[in-house]
């Protein structure tokens, strides 16, 4: 799975004496994104250095409610400045704590709107405490306009109202491992209906550490348990879950984007893999295709205004650290523009990544040559996309531009397995007449892998 643990404290004293372990551990089990939250305004020149450590590693400028009466005196300006970084990606934690009122009540809804004033400066959005404090806390977001910043409520522990409430202000809601506990059953039961994309999961560490390993001390690693956990009560697949919630933080934090060129997006993240927008054009005009009403994947709006060179395909890649795969897959067919194709893949390789190609197996058919060996060391899987158990059916679905489509395909998978080490022939469930089994069938009589793919989901 490919997790991010979207609040952690890892620069308090439980984790002075093996940090390096910590991060390692949570590496290994698929965290590539951590924020390391602020609760003081005196914490921000050691979260930043510590942010260093890792690319993915990000922080928060903040004050908890629970040192309020510490910066009764700062100012949205100064907040907003403290907050100029790269690596700062929200403001806070801010918000009411009127469970342990450790600071006077007055002093954190002040200090509390302060902090939705410089996240309004710093254009940053909010990472949101509240605790018995529900009633009040909305009004102060309400009037400070906080839904025009954005954020989370994190460790939410709320009642149903205050999760529909956060929901239509916009806000995301973050599950902890208190979600795991035995006793938490009416929170378990608000996280069901929470849609998939407003949900992020974080571990608070060190407090909060989800079953089983509560009552020892809490790490980013255990992030990956307290996913499973609610992907199980929820019905949803771990690694769909995972996927949705890392590509939630990305979203909401604005790490790891789209790379955008002034010819259009030219790389897009989905889950561990950034996914390679080579062309505008195809060789097909599929009729089930949803590029031909809106060119958009996952938000991700992949029309071109030309053909970006392999230097600015290259230069797209940006920092890989969190990605184990490059894939191309955009708007139009990949192979049209081999050559380019070809030589991004190659540096991906040499930056130790793993090469794939989706694409429509008419390569040869077009080039009128076989262009499989010039993929050898360079691209380590294949997708082709079948999509009919023959020529007839094939040509109503994707509407080739001349007769042979079908057979030059299937003579494009032999071609290709000497020369990529897996080669898998797709086709959609729910189009009108494909046979699944029949399909799947093909693959087997080619000695190829099998995968059949859902009708309007699209990366």
């Amino acid at each position: 799975m490919y997790l991010a643990d979207s609040h952690a404290h890892l620069n308090f004293d439980a984790f002075k004496e093996d940090l390096p372990s910590v991060l390692q551990r949570a590496r290994q089990q698929g965290v590539r994104y951590l924020n390391m939250i602020g609760t003081r305004l005196d914490d921000v020149e050691e979260l930043l250095a510590m942010s260093q450590l890792q690319p993915h590693l990000y922080t928060t400028v903040g004050v908890h409610p629970h040192y309020a009466d510490e910066y009764v005196t700062a100012t949205p300006e100064q907040i907003a400045q403290l907050a100029d970084h790269e690596k700062v990606v929200a403001i806070g934690e801010t918000g009411l704590d009127y469970h342990y009122d450790k600071a006077d009540r007055e002093h954190q809804k002040q200090v509390f709107r302060t902090q939705i004033r410089a996240a309004h400066m710093a254009k940053r959005p909010l990472v949101i405490h509240t605790r018995q404090a529900e009633a009040d806390t909305r009004a102060i977001m309400e009037e400070e306009q906080a839904a025009a910043c954005g954020g989370v409520i994190h460790c939410f522990t709320g009642t149903q109202e205050m999760a529909d409430w956060a929901l239509e202000q916009g806000f995301y809601i973050a599950l902890s491992g208190i979600v795991t506990f035995n006793s938490a059953q009416d929170l378990q039961e608000i996280a069901r209906h929470i849609p998939a994309e407003r949900l992020l999961v974080e571990t608070d560490a060190p407090y909060l550490a989800p079953l089983p390993h509560r009552g020892v001390r809490n790490e980013p690693a255990f992030v990956a348990q307290t996913l499973k956990t609610i992907a199980k009560f929820r019905g949803d697949n771990a690694k769909d879950l995972a996927d949705i919630t890392t590509e939630n933080y990305r979203r909401l934090f604005r790490v790891d984007q789209a790379r955008t060129h002034e010819k259009g997006v030219l790389a897009y993240p989905i889950g561990n893999r950034l996914y390679m927008n080579v062309t505008h054009g195809c060789t097909l005009k599929c009729q089930f295709c949803p590029k031909w009403q809106a060119p958009e994947v996952h938000a991700f709006n992949l029309a071109l205004t030309g053909n970006p060179s392999s230097a600015e395909l290259i230069a797209a890649f940006g920092e890989l650290d969190a990605f184990d795969e490059i894939v191309f897959c955009g708007y139009g067919e990949p192979t049209l523009r081999l050559q380019v194709m070809l030589e991004v893949a190659a540096a991906a390789k040499q930056r130790g990544k793993r090469v794939r190609l989706n694409t429509d197996g008419l390569a040869n058919f077009v080039y009128g040559e076989d262009i499989a060996p010039k993929m050898a060391g360079l691209v380590d899987a294949i997708s082709i996309s079948l999509n009919a158990q023959n020529a007839e059916l094939y040509d109503r679905h994707c509407v080739p531009g001349k007769t042979g489509a079908y057979a030059g395909l299937l003579s494009f998978v032999d071609a290709v397995k000497p020369y990529v080490p897996e080669v898998t022939l797709t086709a959609i469930s729910g189009l009108e007449g494909v046979d699944i089994p029949a399909c799947a069938a093909i693959a087997r009589q080619k000695g190829v892998k099998f995968r059949a793919r859902q009708l309007d989901r699209v990366g």
